[in-house]
C-alpha cells in the first residue's frame, strides 16, 4: 500500500483577489482542506485564513470585516484575533486560524496554526 503525499502548502486564492479589510470566502483546489470553506482576509499587507463559520450561531465570517488585526463576524458582531484566532474579550469562542505564504500572487494555505495563549 502506497500513501500519497500530502502537500504542506497548497494555493488558495490569489492576493489580487482581495480588498484590505473585506473578507472573501475562497476553497482550496488540493490539498488535506480541498474544497473546505475558508475565510481570508487582509490587512496592511497581512493575510489570514480562518474558519468559514462563526462559532457563534454560524454566521458567515468571510462576510465580515478586519480592522486593526481584530476580524468581526458580521452576524452578531463577535470578534477575533486574526493571527491567533482566539477571542480579543475574556469569554468568547475561538476560531481556526491557517498558515499561509505567499508565493508570487498566490496566498498558499497550509495547516492550522497553534495559539499559544491569550
Amino acid at each position: 500500500m502506497t500513501t500519497q503525499e500530502v502537500p504542506d502548502f497548497v494555493p488558495l486564492c490569489k492576493t489580487s483577489d482581495l480588498r484590505p479589510g473585506e473578507g472573501r470566502q475562497f476553497r482550496p483546489a488540493s490539498g488535506r482542506y480541498r474544497a473546505k470553506p475558508m475565510a481570508v482576509f487582509s490587512e496592511n499587507g497581512n493575510y489570514y485564513v480562518t474558519n468559514f463559520v462563526c462559532p457563534h450561531m454560524g454566521g458567515p465570517l468571510s462576510e465580515g470585516t478586519i480592522k486593526d488585526g481584530i476580524i468581526e463576524c458580521p452576524w452578531h458582531a463577535w470578534t477575533y484575533v486574526a493571527a491567533t484566532g482566539l477571542a480579543d474579550h475574556e469569554g468568547g469562542h475561538s476560531i481556526a486560524v491557517y498558515e499561509t505564504k505567499i508565493e508570487g500572487d498566490d496566498l498558499m494555505v497550509g495547516g492550522i496554526k497553534r495559539p499559544s495563549g491569550p
